[in-house]
């Protein structure tokens, strides 16, 4: 983990216009054109891997200690991919038709990389498979500034299953995990994870030093990509299938009477149901604490309402809540956060 210096994003974009400009001049074929066209594709490609870090900041940790020459922080707003999209789809469009062709053994692989962007900038539910490295500032032991770096593979969507993307609130947690160290007692502590999607919380929890990590889903083909994230990061965590709705209604027999010190998961409301059933097996499955991350989406208000209710009906006090914003694709998005305990006594809202 060291510190790292990378561009700004206007300096990327500057780069994208300018290169999509001299490509369009210059013509299909020839050295210069395919000089022009590589370069593109290539600054194109660490915009879009970029783009996953536009809300890993530092947040609300102290500042004064570090020296901002050492990093600069980078930023990549959504404007920005629709404005490199406007820049660059005409070539990539001609990549991708074949209208652009220069006889080497590259021109597939340009065709499939100019495909593979668009999607991306068309949105992140229309990008195809891609492996992508999240970078996570933090502050070690000594108060210096370092990066955790967390390379998950996400595939195709299938159907309307939204466990092959990492969405905001994973990323959201994973930082308020590293950065803060919210969960103490960490590595004498066993961790369930629910619907963990790539893996990103459970591969933190396990990096952070928890004495044991279980990362679950209820989707086997989901299952099978956080095994490769799992390979991929040489975690240590254990990779399980678990479908909190049955458990809430007692149909998951090899989860009975099983009890886990932490139990943690982020972005499950999106149905009645999740915010029905998700309260129950939250209570079968932990000892005492329960860490939560979600989306406040004005058409979910409901389901939250109705999942806090529930919560406290089955004994379950909020020990924090704590609310937040950030940019997302579809526009400024807030989040909440939660920390659930058995214990009424320490019930204080912060």
């Amino acid at each position: 983990m060291a510190t790292i210096k990378i561009e700004k994003s206007d300096s990327l974009l500057e780069k994208i216009e300018d290169l999509s400009n001299l490509a369009k001049s210059s013509g299909k074929k020839g050295n210069t054109a395919r000089d022009y066209i590589d370069n593109l594709l290539d600054v194109l490609d660490d915009l879009i891997r970029l783009s996953a870090d536009r809300f890993m900041s530092l947040g609300d940790i102290d500042h004064d200690e570090i020296e901002e020459e050492e990093y600069e922080q980078y930023i990549v707003h959504p404007n920005d991919i629709i404005k490199a999209k406007e820049y660059s789809s005409s070539i990539l469009l001609k990549l991708i038709s074949t209208e652009i062709l220069f006889g080497d053994d590259k021109d597939d692989e340009r065709m499939e990389r100019a495909s593979r962007l668009l999607a991306h900038m068309s949105g992140r539910g229309a990008a195809g498979s891609i492996t992508r490295t999240w970078h996570i500032p933090y502050l070690n032991s000594d108060g210096v500034r370092q990066e955790l770096l967390v390379p998950l593979h996400e595939p195709c969507y299938v159907g309307n299953d939204l466990g092959f993307k990492t969405w905001g609130a994973a990323p959201m947690m994973a930082k308020k995990l590293l950065q803060q160290i919210i969960i103490p007692n960490l590595s004498d502590s066993c961790v369930l994870e629910l619907g963990t999607g790539t893996g990103m919380v459970g591969l933190i929890c396990d990096h952070l030093g928890a004495g044991e990590i279980h990362v679950t889903d209820y989707h086997p083909r989901v299952l099978e990509n956080v095994a490769y994230n799992v390979k991929l990061n040489q975690s240590r965590a254990k990779v399980s299938k678990l479908d909190f709705i049955q458990v809430a209604k007692g149909e998951a027999v090899e989860w009975y009477n099983q009890k886990f010190d932490i139990v943690i998961a982020s972005d499950l409301l999106y149905e009645m149901e999740h915010a029905e059933h998700l309260p129950i097996a939250v209570e079968k499955l932990m000892k005492n604490d329960f860490y939560f991350m979600i989306p406040l989406r004005e058409t979910h208000w409901e389901e939250v309402e109705h999942f806090e209710a529930k919560m406290k009906s089955l004994g379950l006090f909020i020990r924090k809540v704590q609310d937040s914003e950030r940019e997302e694709e579809e526009g400024l998005v807030q989040f909440r956060y939660y920390e659930f305990t058995r214990d009424s006594i320490s019930n204080v809202l912060q």
